[in-house]
C-alpha cells in the first residue's frame, strides 16, 4: 500500500511542479528541463518530469514504509 500511495504522490508532483515552474529562470529550471516530456491532453500543454517523479516516489515510499513499521 505504501508503494501505491508513493507512486500517486510522485505522479502528482511530476505534473504539478513543472507546471508551476514553467516560466521560472532560476537554478531549478535546467534541472527540470533534463527529463521533461511535453505532451498535449485535451488541448492543454502539459509537462511530465521523470527526475521529479523518481525522486518524490522514492522519498515518499521510504517515509510511508518507515511510518508503517
Amino acid at each position: 500500500m505504501a508503494l501505491t500511495k508513493a507512486v500517486g504522490l510522485g505522479a502528482v508532483a511530476a505534473l504539478a511542479i513543472p507546471y508551476v515552474m514553467r516560466d521560472e529562470g532560476d537554478m531549478l529550471g535546467p534541472w527540470l528541463a533534463r527529463g521533461v516530456v511535453d505532451f498535449t491532453l485535451a488541448g492543454m500543454h502539459l509537462y511530465w518530469s521523470w527526475p521529479i517523479f523518481c525522486a518524490v516516489t522514492l522519498f515518499a515510499w521510504a517515509l510511508f514504509a518507515w511510518a508503517n513499521r
